[in-house]
């Protein structure tokens, strides 16, 4: 069964020989200042193929020397210095230390069988009926360990691990008595032990663009029409949507049952109809036809698996199956299963699963949860293979990206995306333990995982009639997801538990489609951190304690996280409470961080205790960031537009890297691609944004792009230059031209359609005087938060004062004050009516005490407004 290789392209399983010091039954090898490979060998027989963890040792060597006797031998980078005894025998306590230089002064040392004290996690196969981390019957998830440690260091053993050979098939583990270690040594260099992972475990692939998307599940018997009627629904709310995933009902079931009493084993002992390949023609009279609308609606397609009763014989390829293994099929015998089997596994892709691709299946969901190893090879990870075996058969086949959706199956899986985290329970609880369980993933390079937005089942002891998803907890958990590395909604098969975003009515509706645009405007951002974690090694989603690895609120806070380079997103995991907000603390790391809009800045080194309403989502990015953005609108990620938003944020300098790619081939890890560089940096009277020429190509690549480049909380400009020309300022969007967008205090600039090979320069001069005071945005936000509560409960047929209208409606006000009159007194028109608008806000609470308004409903409008 031929296989492409899964490590870097370059491959390169067996270490270079000037990195190698080998001495009778030991072997060192130095393959990054932070990381050394031990082998001890009583028959000094050595390993230098992939194994499942290792598939590329072939690294530059790094800057090292030996010190040696006849007793002894010391390697010494400059991080680490390994002290050996000489024919000493296996590695014990006794004759090898290594010590981490951690900074000058500041030193560990590492003997075989310490134990680490603070290692910080790495993942777990499944969240299946966890509630949070606690299990039904009250045990703790048993989290895997990760690589990253406050103590330091790490050690990954590959005694026992199988080897892969060079078709991508598993080979049994070494003979004899032997070691095989890996020493991490990193101190606090979190990401440049990630980084050293990656550089012998592979890199974490790029999934394709449209993974990115809003994915569809539901565990139900949806036929054909059905799910032609939810497509549609999509598109008259205009929701986008990416992937269509059918759970195990789409083939044929026979003798499935839950209900208990009913169930049936089938002739290999798992429970009957679990086990498919066949669809189900009452449900799909023609699932080719059904294919192809779906392609026609740019949807992809998953179809769910459980392969553990190999191939039974009602299935419609059991012959085809046959014939390919030359199995008698005289007495129907089902065909049994067995994953490493290279000719069971040849023909089940080539007679079972190649004709459903070729109808229109994109990719697999792999629900594997039956045999926990092998029958073939003992000690296997059933998981960990079937993911490496499809993920490397879908590469196989031409130049696309592999895919598969999966559990974890152990270290070296990250190889092998997208993760499947089982069934949680439906709570509070487990929706705040899946942003740590997600940052935590990274630990061993395990970046994207998918949960079940909104939880899968409910809790066991809720009676069914009791049972409804709470519009507040799923809202909450879609805006999760939208930080999350996929957006996928999922569910038990239970007739009262709806996910469809129109399934909810205000405010709880408007939140959960709020999300969905969002997660589709920030995809190419997303998109990019995707290029950055296989370059690098750091996931999108990433735990604080990367970055300030020295202060301990980076680990006191493990729900926040962040989302690429430049947002820290605290996703809110509580509910309301009688005022409307949730109390949500959140640890700000040293230095300035701005929220989403721009509108606030925040002093960071402390724990900002804030209330969020349900429209608010606790983000906040780095000064000078510059965030590209898709316009609204779109409707799913199989065509990326031309035109792009880039949000500039306040701070004297930043910058981005746009990345692009054609989303779905290999390329990428040829460098078939385009990187754009841009730059921002801010001084008292200007403001430049310059956007570099494309660097790279790739087949489709775009020759012009439409940039909108967005100065954030920014003043009425005195001129905005591109490439030196001045625009001119226009009341409505139009190409060639700026305008200021008042409910956002938003410079908005549009280039219109330019080169992407040639670069571009964006300047807003300004004066000072014309520069707005600190938090305004904020207080007009606040003020039309409260004039529309005082209008709720106004209860006098009398109208509300002028004052309080008015403030109410500053970002309007202030539009007329700067698109009526001519360009010269637009400033001075902008700071009049911002100074007004500041005095009605301080008046605020003096305006309406003067009403006869009720003194509750007075406080209410206080603590709406902030004040």
């Amino acid at each position: 069964m031929e296989a492409k290789s899964d490590s870097r392209p370059e491959g390169g399983a067996a270490a270079r020989p000037e990195a190698i010091i080998e001495r009778g039954e030991v072997r060192f090898t130095v393959l990054t200042p932070r990381l050394i490979r031990m082998e001890w060998s009583a028959d000094r027989q050595f390993r230098d193929g992939r194994t499942q963890v290792v598939v590329h040792r072939a690294l530059d060597a790094p800057p090292f020397h030996i010190v040696e006797d006849d007793v002894a031998i010391q390697i010494e980078t400059d991080r680490l210095q390994l002290y050996y005894e000489k024919d000493s025998g296996r590695f014990v306590p006794g004759n090898l230390r290594i010590r981490v230089r951690r900074k000058p002064g500041d030193e560990i040392e590492w003997r075989p069988g310490d134990f680490q004290q603070a290692n910080l996690g790495g993942t777990f196969r499944t969240l299946d009926r966890y509630d949070g981390d606690t299990w039904q019957d009250g045990s703790k998830l048993p989290l895997e360990e990760g690589l990253i440690a406050r103590d330091g260091w790490h050690v990954v053993d590959d005694t026992h691990g199988f080897g892969i050979d060079d078709e991508g098939w598993v080979t049994g583990r070494p003979s004899g008595d032997r070691q095989d270690l890996y020493f991490f040594g990193y101190g606090h260099d979190y990401p440049a032990a990630l980084a050293d992972f990656a550089a012998i475990a592979g890199p974490q692939p790029m999934p394709p663009r449209f993974v990115f998307g809003y994915w569809w599940s539901r565990y139900w018997n949806y036929s054909d029409q059905e799910l032609r009627i939810l497509g549609a629904r999509f598109v008259k709310e205009r929701i986008p949507l990416d992937v269509l995933v059918l759970d195990m009902d789409w083939h044929t079931t026979p003798g499935l049952s839950l209900r208990p009493g009913h169930e049936h084993k089938d002739v290999f002992g798992e429970q009957s109809g679990w086990t498919g390949y066949t669809f189900n023609r009452s449900l799909f009279p023609d699932p080719a036809a059904f294919m192809r609308w779906a392609r026609g609606q740019k949807l992809r397609v998953t179809l769910n698996l459980h392969p553990a009763s190999g191939v039974l014989p009602h299935e419609e390829k059991y012959e085809a199956m046959a014939k390919a293994l030359s199995w008698d099929t005289s007495s129907r015998a089902p065909i049994p299963f067995e994953g490493t089997s290279q000719t069971y596994m040849r023909a089940l892709f080539d007679t079972v699963l190649g004709p459903l691709e070729r109808e229109g299946v994109d990719f697999w969901w792999l629900d594997w949860q039956q045999w926990p190893e092998s029958k073939a090879h003992p000690g296997l990870s059933n998981t960990w293979w079937l993911n490496h075996a499809f993920f490397t058969e879908m590469q196989r086949q031409g130049d696309r990206r592999g895919l598969i959706y999966h559990r974890w199956g152990g270290l070296g899986n990250h190889r092998y995306p997208i993760g499947f985290s089982g069934d949680s329970v439906i709570s509070w609880t487990s929706l705040a333990y899946q942003p740590h369980f997600t940052a935590m993933a990274s630990n061993v390079l395990y970046g994207y995982w998918s949960h079940d937005i909104g939880g899968h089942t409910f809790h066991k002891h809720i009676p069914r009639p009791e049972r409804h998803l709470e519009p507040e907890l799923y809202a909450r958990w879609m805006q999760l997801g939208v930080f999350s590395p996929v957006l996928r909604t999922h569910s038990a098969k239970e007739a009262s538990l709806h996910k469809e975003p129109w399934h909810f009515g205000p405010p709880y509706g408007d939140a959960i489609f709020a999300a969905i645009r969002l997660r589709y405007q920030l995809a190419p951002y997303i998109y990019a951190a995707a290029r950055h974690a296989y370059d690098t090694g750091l996931s999108i989603v990433r735990p604080m304690y990367y970055h300030w690895p020295e202060s301990d609120e980076a680990y006191a806070y493990p729900s926040q996280y962040m989302f690429g380079n430049d947002l820290l997103v605290a996703p809110v995991t509580v509910p309301v409470g009688a005022d409307g907000t949730a109390s949500f603390p959140v640890w700000l790391p040293p230095g300035l961080w701005y929220s989403r809009d721009g509108a606030e800045s925040f002093e960071g080194g402390r724990v900002l205790e804030r209330s969020y309403t349900l429209e608010e989502i606790p983000i906040f990015v780095r000064p000078g960031s510059v965030v590209p953005l898709y316009p609204e609108g779109m409707r799913d990620l199989a065509n990326v537009p031309d035109e792009l938003i880039l949000q500039v944020f306040p701070g004297d300098e930043g910058s981005t890297e746009l990345y692009d790619d054609d989303g779905e081939s290999q390329g990428y890890q040829r460098g078939e691609c385009s990187r754009i560089r841009v730059r921002s940096r801010r001084g008292d009277r200007a403001h430049r944004v310059h956007i570099d020429r494309s660097e790279g190509t790739f087949d489709g690549k775009h020759a012009m792009r439409s940039y909108i480049v967005q100065f954030l909380d920014a003043g009425i400009p005195e001129s905005v230059e591109v490439n030196g020309e001045a625009l001119p300022y226009s009341a409505e969007p139009k190409p060639g031209t700026w305008l200021f967008d008042t409910a956002w205090l938003c410079i908005r600039v549009d280039l219109g359609p330019v080169s992407m090979e040639e670069a571009h320069d964006v300047v807003a001069r300004f004066l000072p005087e014309h520069t707005p005071p600190p938090g305004l945005l904020h207080r007009m936000r606040r003020a039309e938060e409260a004039v529309l509560y005082l209008k709720q409960v106004w209860g006098d047929i009398s109208a509300l004062p002028d004052e309080v209208d008015l403030a109410g409606q500053a970002a309007r006000v202030l539009a007329y004050a700067v698109d009526q009159g001519d360009d010269a007194g637009r400033g001075d028109r902008f700071m009049d009516g911002v100074r007004a608008f500041e005095a009605r806000f301080i008046a605020l609470p003096e305006s309406v005490n003067a009403t006869p308004i009720d003194e509750a409903l007075k406080r209410g409008f206080v603590d709406v407004l902030g004040r």
